[in-house]
């Protein structure tokens, strides 16, 4: 009897022996397959081999799978041969989701296989969705499965129903929350050759304004809905205007406790973002950003930025461009004397006009805030003194001394002493004979003073330092996604512009966008060779920009009335 028991432990020793034996062997032919075989006829001798040493290794039939795959994938254009290893490709595949079925890798290329079959056999009942969806769902979170198994089911789009849909849908949300550039533009081309449904499009793509005008980009190049483009680029400039007000919340934080470095990057970053925002909600029905809103953002950016600056000991003359931009836009008295008291505190003016004209470029900004502030008469007083006064102007501060005057003359002019004003006029336009502002407001003083011969000499005057009613471009050609760019100087009045291009027949209708002063004023497809835009301008220089989305044009001429 205990030779016996000796006997069958001996038996049971000798067997375990052999299964960790075949075990062995079976998993070094496995990864001497996998890693050091690079044919694929070969690879496929040494996995059966390992096979029949041990046939128990789900991973030994998921690499015969991907073996005969590729094979089959190799001899597309030979029936039989083709047919043949993706039957083996699944066959594998089967046999490995038997010992394992929760391997999402096996699933994944299970499926794949039962694509391409479906290909070659489309009356047959091949159902690869519910592999790669239980690929999907047993992979937890993998972005690179989630990834290939919603672009190959988009892909397959139109063969979907609802829910399976809905499903693809699901696993391209979470995949493009990580706004991969390459991963999102690949969505979209699949998208377009077999969806382009723009809810599904919409319901995928992250709230993200970079993301918005990648999309946006993306459909005028394809000559796609341009509604649903200019309301893309409207939340875009949408999102952004929101993460503006939260960087300007923090930044009057941060200048609060007097962390003024960190105030001021914040605030650069809102005047930087409020510039690049070209309201293209004026193409949509909805005004999601208010405009008295806007404007109060930039004023008090532009404001505080100067204050930043000023705080750590900066010059006036080194912030005089934003408080310059924020006076321009500000109308309301209490701000502007809160400006002025805020100056004064920091001996950057004086309490009165300086009644000497030695450092012309702060008289000049002091004028123009007392300007602002209504302060008329202190400045014809000073106005009197100059009367009286001989000056001789440096070169450098010529530009500053003419601002000077016509301050003054504008001052005289609120006060009804509309001679007086023309006289500083005079002078401003002495000191420079070209000043297309100093011009108009001595036309429009002599126009008070119905002097009608003085009135078409100024005209004449004016209307050789204005842009050219007409331009032609001796380079027509804008290529895609180019701009051409035009400074026209203007006189503040409202104009039609035409543009003018040369429209090949042949091909899709060119997509045009026309940006005015920042602002985008027309944006569609070319139907006509001449379009006419009204447009209001501002006195001195208009910055035009045409843009074509889709293809490239010919823009020949321009003409404004």
């Amino acid at each position: 009897m205990l030779n016996f028991k000796r006997l069958l432990l001996l038996i049971a020793i000798l067997a375990v022996t052999a299964v960790d034996i075949c075990l062995y062997w079976n998993s070094h032919l496995y990864y001497r397959a996998k890693k050091q075989v690079e044919d694929t006829e070969k690879k496929i001798t040494v996995l059966e081999r390992a096979n029949r040493v041990y046939p128990f290794n789900d991973q030994v039939f998921y690499e015969l799978g991907k073996a005969y795959f590729d094979l089959g994938v190799g001899n597309l254009e030979e029936k039989e041969l083709r047919d043949t290893y993706f039957r083996k490709s699944i066959n594998n595949f089967t046999k490995s989701l038997r010992i394992n079925p929760a391997s999402f890798f096996s699933h994944f290329s299970f499926a794949q296989s039962l694509l391409y079959m479906s290909y070659i056999s489309p009356s047959s009942n091949i159902n690869y969705y519910d592999e790669y969806k239980k690929a999907a769902l047993l992979t937890g979170h993998n972005p690179q499965i989630f990834y290939e198994v919603g672009k190959i089911l988009l892909s397959r789009w139109p063969a979907l129903s609802e829910k399976e849909r809905d499903f693809s849908l699901e696993l391209l949300e979470k995949i493009l929350i990580k706004k991969d550039k390459e991963k999102l533009q690949a969505i979209m081309q699949i998208w377009d050759l077999n969806v382009k449904d723009y809810e599904a499009m919409e319901r995928i793509l992250p709230e993200d304004s970079k993301v918005y005008r990648m999309y946006a980009q993306f459909l005028g190049e394809k000559s796609l809905s341009l509604e649903i483009r200019q309301n893309i680029l409207t939340r875009a400039e949408f999102l952004d205007f929101l993460k503006v007000k939260e960087a300007h919340d923090s930044a009057l934080r941060d200048l609060q406790y007097y962390r003024l470095r960190d105030a001021f990057r914040q605030f650069k970053y809102c005047l930087n973002s409020l510039r690049k925002i070209n309201f293209y909600q004026n193409f949509t029905p909805k005004e999601l950003i208010n405009l008295s809103e806007f404007s109060s953002l930039y004023k008090s950016v532009n404001l505080n930025l100067a204050k930043c600056l000023l705080e750590e000991g900066h010059k006036l003359t080194e912030v005089e461009r934003y408080l310059r931009t924020y006076l321009e836009l500000e109308d309301e008295l209490p701000e502007i004397r809160e400006l002025e008291t805020f100056l004064r505190d920091r001996d950057l003016i004086r309490k009165g006009l300086e009644t000497r004209f030695d450092d012309l470029e702060r008289l000049s900004f002091q004028i123009f805030l007392y300007f602002k502030n209504n302060r008329y008469r202190d400045i014809v007083r000073l106005g009197r003194l100059l009367q009286q006064s001989f000056i001789v102007v440096p070169e450098e501060r010529k530009r500053d001394f003419v601002e000077v005057l016509q301050l003054v003359g504008d001052s005289f002019q609120k006060i009804d002493f509309v001679y007086d004003a023309g006289e500083f006029y005079q002078k401003a336009v002495e000191q420079d004979p070209d000043n297309l502002e100093t011009l108009l407001r001595m036309r429009k003083n002599y126009d008070w003073l119905n002097y009608d011969e003085k009135v078409k000499e100024i005209n004449e005057r004016i209307k050789k330092l204005l842009t050219s009613e007409e331009i032609i471009l001796k380079n027509p050609l804008i290529n895609k996604g180019r701009k051409y760019s035009q400074t026209l100087i203007l006189d503040g009045k409202n104009i039609n512009l035409n543009l003018q291009f040369k429209i090949d027949s042949e091909g899709i209708s060119p997509l045009i966008s026309v940006f005015f002063n920042g602002r985008v004023v027309w944006e569609n497809y070319l139907k006509d060779e001449i379009i006419t835009i009204p447009m209001e301008t501002r006195v001195g220089k208009n910055t035009l920009m045409v843009s074509p989305i889709n293809r490239p044009i010919n823009l020949v001429r321009i003409t404004y009335k």
